[in-house]
């Protein structure tokens, strides 16, 4: 066993770390120096000198500009609370703090092409690129009579050129195989279909809402991503899963497949949540946290022949709690995964969260490696990675004013895992 620490100041002071499961294997080259570099190089790109609450990005780049959407708040450090927005920044990946403009996307209270948001805020923006001049953002909102805040998914698309965004549109979906079965994407369409995956009944359980926690994937002619659903008890979530989905008109319209039981989870909490997606020739992976340590991060598949018949969650990796992202850097380097990991002790304000182990994924899903760990000492929360020009670029939370005494959910940073921190230099 090998492992290393480094202890260095950045507007703070973060700890980062290198450790390898195995001694003889050759480690990637500069594991610290990889792990300061990374979060040396984190700019910020949030709305920061307004913003108190910033979570939750997803990253696209498109000619050398990078666009961010994130959910945010300006009255409140807290999460989901009356004024919470979706938010975008847009900049220039060369240059981003300097370059950063943001554009508001969406809110509870506005109204356009015949639909209103109701409640209070929205939540859960996702990015897809539809063309280089138009991007797709979805988000989780609610009408007015809706029971709970996260219950159905809108989109509105954005101009490049003109920075204009469109009206509000509904997302729809089929069901349950059934073509005919076409309805708003929202609670009662996912517990449908539920019922029809599971049997009569299951889809009930889940009512405390949905959101677009998965990236959107193209392959086989078709956009893939997920809807998650959840069921809640006094404030805490120990229920939920996501149903695979496609598309074939760039997600204004969505077929609800398979999706992963959590009742297979062998823990009370049975959470299947925020998957990164893979794919190959013969199956569709998702690579979900379960948000119990016990059961760490899981890995629960489906074969492109059936969509419908997920196999039993694997747990693959330690920990489980925080979204896991991948990118593919390709050959020699291959599937590279950010997932949270147990955070340091640094003492002093430090933040939770705080730890992200970088690990290398080989084809087979069999092997999994640590290349090395870095921590931030304001945090490193919900990493999201998106390779553009044979580069992985990332951005995550932090927590730079510790405006919260844990997580580190007040600020957007945009980082870069560069190729070099994982093959020999010679």
């Amino acid at each position: 066993m090998i492992k290393m620490r480094y202890f260095i100041g950045l507007m703070g002071v973060a700890w980062l770390g290198v450790s390898f499961s195995h001694a003889e294997e050759a480690p990637p080259p500069l594991g610290e120096i990889s792990a300061r570099s990374f979060v040396d190089q984190a700019a910020l790109i949030s709305r920061y000198t307004t913003e108190q609450y910033a979570h939750q990005s997803s990253l696209k780049i498109v000619k050398g500009i990078g666009y961010a959407v994130y959910q945010c708040n300006e009255t409140t450090p807290e999460e989901n609370k009356p004024g919470q927005i979706a938010r975008m920044a847009v900049f220039n990946i060369l240059n981003p703090a300097a370059t950063a403009t943001w554009v508001d996307v969406a809110a509870a209270g506005e109204s356009s092409n015949g639909l209103s948001l109701g409640g209070t805020y929205v939540s859960a923006p996702m990015l897809h690129v539809l063309t280089d001049q138009t991007l797709r953002i979805f988000f989780t909102g609610r009408f007015g009579g809706d029971p709970v805040s996260g219950y159905r998914i809108f989109y509105k698309d954005h101009d490049v050129s003109s920075g204009r965004l469109s009206g509000l549109m509904a997302v729809r979906c089929s069901i349950a195989k059934d073509a005919a079965q076409v309805m708003d994407l929202a609670v009662p369409a996912i517990q449908a279909h539920l019922d029809f995956l599971f049997g009569r009944g299951f889809g009930e359980q889940f009512a405390k809402g949905i959101n677009t926690a998965c990236d959107f994937l193209t392959f086989d002619g078709q956009l893939y991503s997920t809807i998650q659903i959840k069921n809640s008890e006094q404030g805490v979530t120990k229920l939920m899963t996501n149903v695979l989905m496609r598309s074939s008109d760039q997600g204004s319209t969505w077929e609800l497949l398979g999706a992963p039981d959590p009742r297979q989870l062998k823990t009370e909490v049975k959470i299947l949540a925020e998957p990164a997606m893979t794919e190959d020739n013969d199956f569709i992976y998702l690579h979900l946290r379960s948000n119990v340590q016990e059961s760490g991060y899981v890995l629960s598949k489906v074969g492109k022949t059936d969509l419908y018949a997920f196999d039993e969650p694997v747990k693959k990796w330690t920990y489980g709690i925080g979204r896991p992202t991948i990118a593919d850097f390709g050959k020699p380097i291959g599937m590279v995964a950010m997932f949270t990991a147990p955070s340091v002790s640094m003492g002093g304000a430090s933040i939770t969260r705080n730890t992200c182990d970088v690990v290398m994924i080989d084809r087979s899903y069999s092997r999994y490696r640590r290349a090395f760990s870095v921590t931030d000492y304001n945090a490193v929360n919900t990493p999201f990675m998106h390779l553009y020009h044979d580069e992985v670029y990332v951005t995550y939370s932090t927590g730079r004013r510790r405006l919260l005494p844990k997580y580190g959910t007040s600020e957007i940073v945009f980082s870069k895992l560069k190729r070099e921190f994982f093959v020999p230099l010679k």
